[in-house]
Formats: C-alpha cells, structure tokens, sequence
C-alpha cells in the first residue's frame, strides 16, 4: 500500500514539474517577446549555461580518472621502485597498466613520465626520454612541475596519436613525504568536443571558445585558433563562480570560470532577428522542460535507490563502522567496469545469518559495529573492507582464495565466540577479464551456498560445474 502511495506522489510531482516546466517556459519566451533589449542577453546566458554543462560533462570523467590514477598506491610503489627492475619489465609494466585504463575508458591515449629515469611511458610502450632542451614538445613537463599545481588541463598534439588536437589532462604524482615521483594522465581527443560546438555555433549565430587564465585559446572549432589566439575583451576572474558580461555595441561576450577544469567558457554573441532567435529559443525551452523532468524522475528514483540501499549516505564512509561504503566503492572502481589494479586476489561477501531474528534479541547497530570490528583486525592488513548495505559486508583481499578462506573461516569462528551469532561468508578468486559485477556475483553465490549449508561458514565459489 505505501508503495502505490509513494507511486502515486511521484507520478504528481512529475505533473506538478510538467505543468511548471510549460509555464515558465512561455512566461519567459513572453517576456523575451515584450522585451527584445534583453532578449539577445538572456539567451546568451541560457546558451551558455548549456555550452557549460556540456564541456564539463565531457572532461570532467577524464579528470577523475587522471587524479585517481595519481593516486593509485600500485602506480605510487611502482615509481618508488623503478630503478629495481630492468627497463623491459618496466616497460611491460606500464604497457599493461596504461593498455587496460585506456581501453576501459576509450580514451585516445594514457601516458605517465617517471621523474626519475625522464621515460615517456604510454599504452604502446616506451615512447621516448623527455628531452626539453631538445624537442619543444616537450617542454610542457618542466613547464607543469614548476606551477607547483596538483593537475593541469593542456591542450597539445598528440604525436602518439597522428599529432590530433588532444586535451591532456597532467596529474602530478608523489610520495608520502611529498617527493615529486612523476606525472601521470589520459588524453582526450577533441573532435567529439568541436563537432558539438560546431553546431552550436551553426545554428545559433555564435562562437565558443575555451581559454586559459591568460586569454590563450585551448578549445576552438577553428583548430588554428588553438594555442595562437588571445582573447581580451573578457572578464577572467577565477573569485567569481556567475557568469560576467560584456557588452559592445553589436555583440554579447559572455565569460565563466569554470573551476573543475581551470579554464574559462567565453561565448559571443551578436544581435541576431527576432525570428531567427526566437524560434530556436522555444524549441530549446521545450528541450529543457524535458530535460528538468527527467532529472527530476532520475533523481526521485536515485534517491530513493539510495535510501534503500545505503541508508542515504553521502559520504564515502559509513558513520557506524567508520568503513568505506557502497558509494567509496563506486567512486573508485565503478560496479560495471573491471578492476584496473592486480593487487586484489579475492572477492569476499559475509553478512550475518537470520540478521531480522538477531537484531529483535540485540540492538542492530551494535551487532553490526561489533562484527566489523573484528573483521578489521583480520582484513585490514591484507586488503580493502568495506560496508557494503546493512548487515552485508565486502572484502577485497590481497590473498590468494585459499589463505583468504582461512581468515574467513577464523571471523566465523571469532564472531560466534565473541558476539553470539553466526555469519556466512563466499569467495571467488577474482578473474581480472570479468567485470566487477560478475566478480561480486560469483561471491555471493558463495555466500548463498554457505547460509544453505546451515550457516557460520565460509564457502569458495569457482564457478559453474
């Protein structure tokens, strides 16, 4: 009954959004109508706002994935080791790293250079010894470490790739003490990035530009432009999170920094007709109700998701156990994709047995804290625990399916002993070529295994007979 309730209240919410959507859409085409003086200002600031979320949607994900790269603990010993092993293994190495985060994210091109030995590592290889005194192209690298900045978006060719327009996105790597190791990073093409302001500008009368904190153009549908042209007559002030504008007496140019990226969108436009502006703003009224509705829709549902299943927790850590949780766990690794480390051995999941029974005799949250409590004195030392959902929690463990079992088999023992009750525990060796999904589901059926065996054991799952 509550669920064809909360049913029926989301359905309104989303006729309420409807009904809002239409409204202030043809309120404001109205007011656009009566007030032509404001017109061309207040669809410049729509356009852009669009234009920003597109850009950031684009190389926001890469950045993520170039500052974790930085600071994988693997890639961290790695560097801190290099001068231990021959040049081949290091470039076998480093191949098979780089190969595996660029055909995961389908980036045109993953690359780290070592501060130590200078090598210019990417995913076909060594490609070569950075040389700044003798090859431009690499001057950048000296240029990067200098700043002093943690990462930094660059637009350059890439000669790797058929000397592309690339944007790399450069992660600096260190050490615990704070020793520069190297810099690590992918780089994403900008053709899919272009074509998209290509249209934008076809159809709407304007021109795009991504500059540096200098006014030096890095993003451009005329590739001439990039790395060559300035722009002056723009407000750059990285304090201001709104949009400035500046107004001559034919055109708009509109500025935002954008502070994910360290760069600024610049949009100019000029005084177009009524009609030819005014057409293209409907339909992209109407393109926006649509688009608030399903984010209103996406929203209600992921909340509710998360409500579910993670007690609406958005912190990387459960409050309870102080675990990382299901969220630390997705921001990391992603649930869909494979793993991109060879250091995890074995996938675990244990939960406790008759959980509704136990929590009516014990209070929930402490049988819960107590359980984890005693599986961090067994499993932190050899991998990564965390809080999965409720009384379900995960292992990550760096040793092999067998040793790991033992572990599991004393935290049933220990558990029982200390606290009372009984856990179930699966395990499966993680395959590195299936998807981290499929890794987690072969553990459960472990774990389903072992709860049909009458509980307070630990059961290996390898796989369909």
């Amino acid at each position: 009954m509550e669920r064809v309730i909360h049913k029926k209240s989301l359905f309104s919410l989303g006729a309420v959004a409807v009904a809002l959507a239409f409204i202030i859409s043809s309120v404001f085409s109205y007011i656009l109508m009566e007030r032509p003086d404001k017109r061309d200002q207040e669809f410049s600031l729509m356009l852009a706002g669009r234009v920003n979320d597109i850009v950031t949607d684009e190389i926001l994900r890469p950045l993520l994935v170039s500052r974790t790269m930085s600071h994988d603990r693997l890639l961290i010993d790695w560097l801190e080791h290099e001068e231990e092993r021959t040049q081949k293994e290091n470039v076998a190495f480093m191949e098979e790293y780089l190969s595996l985060l660029k055909n995961e994210f389908n980036y045109t091109s993953a690359f780290l250079i070592s501060e130590k030995s200078h090598c210019y590592y990417t995913w076909k290889g060594l490609n070569k010894i950075l040389n700044p005194l003798n090859d431009p192209h690499d001057k950048w690298y000296p240029t990067f470490i200098k700043k002093g900045l943690s990462f930094e978006l660059n637009a350059d060719t890439d000669q790797v790739n058929g000397n592309h327009w690339t944007i790399f996105i450069n992660c600096r790597i260190t050490s615990k003490e704070g020793e520069l190791l190297g810099v690590c990073g992918v780089g994403v093409v900008m053709d899919h990035l272009q074509q998209i302001m290509s249209d934008y500008e076809e159809q709407y009368g304007v021109k795009i530009n991504l500059v540096d904190s200098n006014g030096l153009v890095q993003m451009a549908v005329d590739y001439s432009d990039i790395q060559r042209m300035y722009l002056n007559n723009i407000k750059l002030d990285a304090a201001n999170d709104n949009y400035s504008i500046l107004r001559n007496m034919h055109s708009y140019r509109i500025s935002k920094y954008l502070k994910e990226l360290g760069w600024y969108l610049v949009v100019q436009t000029g005084m177009n007709s009524s009609k030819s502006k005014f057409i293209p703003l409907v339909i992209l009224n109407f393109i926006s109700a649509g688009l608030l509705i399903a984010l209103l829709y996406l929203a209600l549902y992921l909340k509710e998701k998360a409500d579910a299943e993670r007690g609406s927790d958005p912190n990387p850590l459960d409050d309870l156990t102080g675990l990382p949780n299901r969220l630390y766990f997705s921001e990391a690794y992603g649930e869909t994709g494979i793993f991109n480390t060879t250091r995890y051995k074995t996938f675990i999941v244990f939960d406790i047995d008759h959980f509704s029974a136990e929590k009516e005799l014990h209070p929930e949250d402490l049988l819960i804290k107590e359980t984890a409590d005693i599986a961090k004195q067994l499993f932190d030392s050899s991998g990564l625990l965390l809080r999965w959902r409720s009384d379900t929690f995960i292992v990550l463990s760096e040793q092999e399916v067998n040793q790991a079992l033992e572990l599991c088999e004393l935290l049933c023992r220990r558990i029982r002993g200390e606290i009372g009750i009984t856990i179930s525990a699966g395990l499966t060796a993680i395959d590195l070529t299936d998807t981290i999904k499929k890794n987690y589901y072969c553990a459960m059926q472990g774990c389903y295994a072992a709860k049909f065996a009458g509980g307070n054991q630990a059961v290996i799952y390898r796989g369909e007979a």
